[in-house]
């Protein structure tokens, strides 16, 4: 092999080198930031007492509007984007990332009557561990969310099911859209 060869092989090698650790540098940078923005998204979502529940629920109940539109994103095992139009408290049409839903139950399920009553069983088995009639089968939850200050309805919501064993489980919901229709 010639000298420069050599110094062209090193050189190259050189190269290689700074180039990869700079790609796992900007690899490791970006885990990190998401890292971060994912911290600061949990830390920010405020816990919220049985009785904040009741409370909006009862706002609900108070200033209900007939008809709205909703969009909800929601993440964890079953990440999808629903959006239900509401006219005189009955659906009127219902998606699941664009697709039609077509089974009531889960037509209801994201209007904010069924958000509530979702957030009902988790605040229910809450409860239970509050007064010590949890049986195993109940699980111990985390839940953070915000609510509506006029409505009441579930703007924010994030459910972890703390585990002894395994990953805990969560699921979040964000309504992205809420619109009051006349």
């Amino acid at each position: 092999m010639t000298t420069d060869s050599v110094e062209t092989s090193q050189r190259m090698r050189r190269i290689a080198t700074y180039t990869t650790a700079a790609l796992l540098g900007i690899g490791a940078g970006i885990i990190g930031l998401l890292g971060v923005v994912v911290l600061r998204h949990q830390q920010t979502l405020p816990k919220f007492a049985p009785s904040t529940f009741y409370e909006a629920k009862a706002r609900w109940g108070e200033n209900a509007p007939l008809s709205y539109n909703i969009q909800i994103a929601v993440t964890g095992r079953q990440a999808a984007v629903y959006y239900a139009e509401v006219r005189d408290g009955e659906v009127f049409a219902a998606t699941r990332d664009g697709e039609v839903l077509s089974r009531f139950r889960t037509i209801d399920t994201w209007t904010v009557p069924g958000m509530f009553t979702t957030i009902q069983s988790d605040v229910t088995n809450v409860e239970k561990h509050l007064a010590g009639t949890a049986d195993h089968d109940t699980p111990q939850l985390l839940l953070r969310g915000f609510f509506d200050e006029i409505t009441g309805a579930p703007l924010r919501y994030h459910r972890t099911e703390l585990r002894k064993w395994g990953p805990n489980v969560e699921v979040m919901w964000d309504v992205t859209r809420f619109e009051v229709l006349p």
